[in-house]
C-alpha cells in the first residue's frame, strides 16, 4: 500500500467501525483483527505476491466506501422512516410550503340560472 494514502484509508475504515454504535467494542470485533492483520501484512506490496501496487489500496477504499454508506443509510433510514407522512409534512420535509386554502361557501347543485 501506498504509505500515506493506506494509513489515511486505514484510520478512516477504524473511525467508521468505532461509529457504528454497536453494544461492543470494535476493538474486540474479527472485523477490526482481520483489517489490523491485512494492513500489516500488506504494507510493502512486492512483485512477489503478484498483485498491482494499488489493489490492496483499491480493496480498502472499497470497503470503507461500503462502511460510509451503511452509516449515511441508517441516518436517513432513521430520519424519513417514521411512517406515512401528509402532503404538507412531505412538502416541509424538501423545504417546500402548501399554498392556504380558503372555505368559501359552495353554491348549491341545483340552482339555475334563470331566477
Amino acid at each position: 500500500m501506498a504509505s500515506k494514502s493506506a494509513l489515511t484509508v486505514y484510520k478512516k475504515i477504524l473511525h467508521e467501525l468505532s461509529a457504528n454504535k454497536s453494544l461492543f467494542s470494535y476493538r474486540a470485533s474479527p472485523v477490526y483483527l482481520k483489517i489490523k492483520d491485512e494492513y500489516r501484512r500488506n504494507r510493502p506490496v512486492t512483485a512477489k505476491y503478484c498483485k498491482h501496487t494499488d489493489e490492496v489500496l483499491f480493496v480498502a477504499r472499497t470497503y470503507l466506501t461500503y462502511l460510509e454508506s451503511i452509516r449515511e443509510r441508517h441516518i436517513i433510514h432513521s430520519t424519513y422512516s417514521k411512517g406515512e407522512k401528509t402532503v404538507a409534512q412531505a412538502a416541509n420535509i424538501v423545504g417546500l410550503n402548501l399554498p392556504k386554502t380558503f372555505d368559501r361557501p359552495h353554491l348549491p347543485l341545483n340552482q339555475s340560472s334563470d331566477s
